[in-house]
This record gives C-alpha cells, structure tokens and sequence, in this order.
C-alpha cells in the first residue's frame, strides 16, 4: 500500500543533546535547539575504537571511520553516551504567587 509523505514530514532533525527538534545549526553544522546553540560535539569514538571524524555532505552532519567507513550521524551518537548531558531531575516545587505579581507574570 502506497502512502504518500506529508509536506514536512519527510525529515525532521533532532538536537543531539535533549532530543527537541533542531532549528538552529551550531558551528559544527549540526542542527540543535536554541539552548544548545553554543556547544559543540567532541571526543566521538567507533565501536571499532578508533575516532570518528564530524563531516558535513549534502544529507546532513555525518561520521567517518578510519576502519569502519562511513555511518550515519544518529548511529555515531547513538554510540557515545557521553555525548548527551545528564537529564536533570525535575522535583515539583511550589510557588505561592500574589495577585500583584500576577499581572507581571502573565501579561
């Protein structure tokens, strides 16, 4: 069965570090969200342990490999842990707001 691809929907580039959807290129080349605009991937190695190499070709960000070739850019992350930063946990906290901050908060 033939379903056809939406406009926009064929591709859609994820920050590799939170996993938001990537609007903005760093100075790499490599689409990521507005927070992380100003860092940079380092330090990628294979699984073969050599290091990888950070291209950019007509697709997109990619991953070379001395040994290896070739790989995609989200098997190279995928790869390295390392790469992503922690999550932080969320703890719920109150907050008490008064009718006069209410008016700066929200309009």
């Amino acid at each position: 069965m033939y379903i056809p691809k939406s406009y926009g929907q064929s591709r859609i580039d994820n920050c590799p570090f939170c996993g938001k959807t990537g609007i903005i290129r760093n100075k790499q080349g490599i689409p990521v969200c507005h927070n992380h605009k100003d860092n940079n991937i380092t330090e990628v190695k294979c699984a073969c342990g050599k290091w990888l190499d950070l291209l950019q070709g007509k697709w997109g960000p990619y991953f070379h490999c001395e040994n290896c070739g070739n790989m995609n850019f989200k098997r190279g992350i995928e790869m390295n842990p390392q790469v992503k930063p922690k999550q932080e946990s969320s703890e719920k906290r109150e907050i008490t707001v008064t009718s006069d901050q209410l008016d700066t908060l929200f309009s």
